[in-house]
């Protein structure tokens, strides 16, 4: 498939995906929960550090001073500071490493918890079923130990990567990235293996899974991300139609404020179409997920369509 061909369809798969978006709206509130539940997480253990008792007032900058020295703990340089041009050692306290650690891994669960409902909900929708976050939800409820090994299993992985870049030389960190890259793409379809799949409470069995379905039917690339791509190739170039028109408006009226209220009016534009484009290329991969597996294919969609974004891996 040439690069014309794969634009069109990656073009129609994403129409697709919006139009099963539009005819169930309430997809559009999971990713809305777990960005909320996450921002609540983060107030609540940074909450007790910032507002630990001090000899001094909140209102005073030594407060913000002893809470910051419990947190970070600032030192002679070692050898490893030393060797990239540091000229102090600069770590986090105990007691900042559990809190983030803990941070870390909650945010990492729930994210997990509510993207199983978002799938499961995603799943029903292509059946036909009405989509209801209370299911969704329930549903999760009853993948609390699949999804708790994930998390344990996934944010292990994600915390010894980021290690290992921080170890080694430009060469190592290009290394250690490739392998993070591989971990990417290796992953990208543990959620439906998790909503799925009967035997997921197995984490390592999980990405293998997640990867045998990318190595089954693997082509030159997945079209419909070519969509997805058009959708970010969208908001870069309204961004400079807005920055002219608006730049227009102000010099044509000596104004600052068409320009402020142009670029405002675009931002809330782009957040919003980029959060509903992450929400159609989350229904595209359970599509590209149903068919790989099951070869079923949902309403609004044809084989041929799906086809070309699923090459067959020759024998």
């Amino acid at each position: 498939m040439n690069f014309i061909d794969r634009f069109k369809n990656g073009f129609v798969l994403l129409g697709n995906s919006f139009g099963v978006m539009r005819a169930n709206p309430r997809l559009l509130l999971f990713p809305f929960a777990t960005a909320v539940l996450t921002v609540v997480i983060g107030v609540l253990f940074m909450t007790p550090i910032v507002f630990s008792p001090s000899s001094h007032k909140y209102t005073e900058g030594a407060h913000w001073k002893e809470v910051g020295a419990r947190l970070v703990i600032i030192g002679p340089p070692t050898d490893y500071d030393l060797a990239r041009g540091r000229k102090e050692s600069i770590t986090f306290s105990k007691q900042a490493l559990a809190y983030f650690v803990l941070a870390y891994f909650l945010s990492m669960f729930l994210a997990t918890f509510f993207n199983v409902a978002f799938v499961h909900e995603i799943f029903d929708a292509l059946d036909g079923n009405n989509v209801s976050v209370a299911e969704g939800i329930q549903f999760a409820l009853t993948k609390l130990k699949s999804i708790l090994m994930w998390t344990l299993f996934a944010g292990l992985i994600g915390l010894l990567i980021k290690s290992l870049e921080e170890r080694f030389g430009f060469f190592g960190r290009m290394v250690i990235r490739f392998i993070g890259t591989a971990w990417s793409v290796a992953s990208v379809f543990v959620i439906p293996v998790l909503v799925l799949e009967q035997h997921s409470d197995n984490p390592i069995e999980v990405v293998k899974q997640s990867a045998g379905v990318i190595r089954k039917a693997w082509g030159e690339a997945l079209a419909g991300y070519a969509g997805l791509q058009i959708g970010g190739v969208i908001v870069i170039l309204s961004m400079f139609v807005a920055i002219g028109l608006s730049g227009w408006a102000g010099w044509a009226s000596q104004s600052f404020m068409p320009v402020a209220i142009g670029m405002l009016s675009w931002f809330a534009a782009a957040c919003a179409f980029s959060y509903a484009l992450g929400v159609a290329g989350q229904i595209y991969l359970c599509v590209l997920y149903r068919y790989a597996t099951a070869g079923t294919v949902p309403n609004g969609y044809t084989k041929e369509m799906l086809g070309l974004a699923w090459t067959p891996k020759k024998a």
